[in-house]
């Protein structure tokens, strides 16, 4: 009787201690998880407004989010973007009018937008309301004057100038800048000093020559991202564009950054 009265105790003491790691164990795992875990009602926000502005994420998502050190966005109209799908003849390279088609700013940066649609000129007006902004004629190669964004909330704007067919099957030229209070900083290169960011597409059978013709004119190359383009194989320009996204410091003015973008685009086989 002793020696079962020994054992049951002897086994009890053997259940405390798993229970006791069983507990310990599950404790360990909750604070692991509650590390790695984002809330979706506080933690989310945050997230979604971490600095991107990689070439693929913009293709795949047709959005751009700054950082609080960025000064300046130059936001492309790229070619043939006057043409909407549902055409008889699909003339666009990309589904984006406008890259990137949407941006997520700090309060006070300036937008431009630089014009790559070759022959073709283009207006935009933010929020309906032209009392706003206005940017006047776009002709190609050529840029806006710099709308400053200081007031916190979503602006539409769009581009009325579309061809007719795509204009009688609906199609509208959009495009959203959305401003926050951005508490972070894009980190690029760790000892660049970067103020001006843009979009730029180019034929990727000559990315070379023409990262060459960037990196010429004092521009970092962020990131690129090749694909397939909508026309399909076409003279000049081939079956792929590459989408480059480019950087500058602040000795680059918004001046000097529109005249280098303009002598590069000037050089390109689009038409």
């Amino acid at each position: 009787m002793h020696n079962e009265k020994l054992l049951s105790f002897t086994d009890q003491n053997k259940i405390s201690i798993v229970l006791k790691f069983s507990l310990t164990l599950f404790t360990i795992t909750i604070l692991l998880l509650s590390v790695n875990y984002t809330s979706p009602i506080y933690g989310q926000s945050d997230n979604a407004n971490l600095p991107n502005i990689d070439a693929k994420s913009i293709y795949d998502t047709g959005k751009a989010i700054l950082g609080n050190n960025i000064r300046n966005l130059f936001i492309l109209i790229p070619d043939e973007a006057h043409h909407g799908n549902g055409e008889a003849k699909e003339n666009r390279f990309i589904e984006q009018s406008f890259l990137p088609q949407n941006a997520v700013v700090n309060k006070g940066t300036n937008v431009i937008w630089f014009s790559g649609d070759v022959s073709h000129e283009h207006r935009i007006i933010i929020n309906n309301d032209e009392s706003l902004f206005d940017s006047g004629t776009i002709p190609e190669y050529s840029a806006s004057n710099p709308m400053a964004f200081n007031t916190i909330g979503d602006f539409s704007y769009n581009s009325p100038d579309v061809s007719q067919e795509a204009k009688q099957k609906g199609f509208v030229m959009t495009g959203n800048v959305k401003v926050i209070d951005q508490p972070n900083k894009l980190n690029t290169n760790p000892t660049a000093n970067v103020e001006s960011v843009g979009v730029f597409m180019v034929p990727t059978k000559d990315i070379d020559d023409y990262t060459k013709d960037f990196t010429d004119k004092g521009f970092t190359i962020d990131s690129t991202y090749s694909f397939n383009d909508l026309r399909g194989l076409a003279r000049d320009t081939g079956s792929q564009q590459t989408l480059l996204v480019w950087t500058a410091d602040p000795n680059m003015t918004t001046d000097t950054i529109i005249s280098a973008l303009a002598d590069i685009g000037s050089n390109l086989p689009y038409k």
